[in-house]
């Protein structure tokens, strides 16, 4: 159910995404409608996301797919704040702490 094109991800590289990376994006955008704030208000503005996350073996079962290429994004912990900040086009800090 995940819709990648609402999160200016192409559908290839949302195949092979960790499954970690599109629930956090889908869930930091509910996150934002739930408390009120219209993100296309936020573009541009300096906010910083932060976010726990753990590494994931999900690399290791999609290493024989063919969109090999696009799994390295989708599979970084290091990317996941990043993920949600790029598509507000905040100017803070993104930080993935390993957990």
């Amino acid at each position: 159910c995940f819709d990648p094109l609402f999160f200016e991800i192409s559908p290839k590289e949302a195949e092979v995404m960790d499954p970690q990376q599109r629930l956090f994006l889908e869930e930091g955008w509910k996150a934002l409608e739930d408390a009120g704030y219209a993100p296309n208000l936020l573009q541009g503005r300096r906010g910083g996301i932060f976010v726990g996350v753990g590494k994931s073996d999900y690399q290791e079962l999609i290493s024989q797919t063919e969109h090999q290429g696009y799994s390295l994004l989708g599979n970084s912990i290091s990317i996941l704040a990043a993920r949600l900040s790029y598509l507000l086009d905040w100017t803070g800090p993104a930080v993935a702490v390993d957990t």
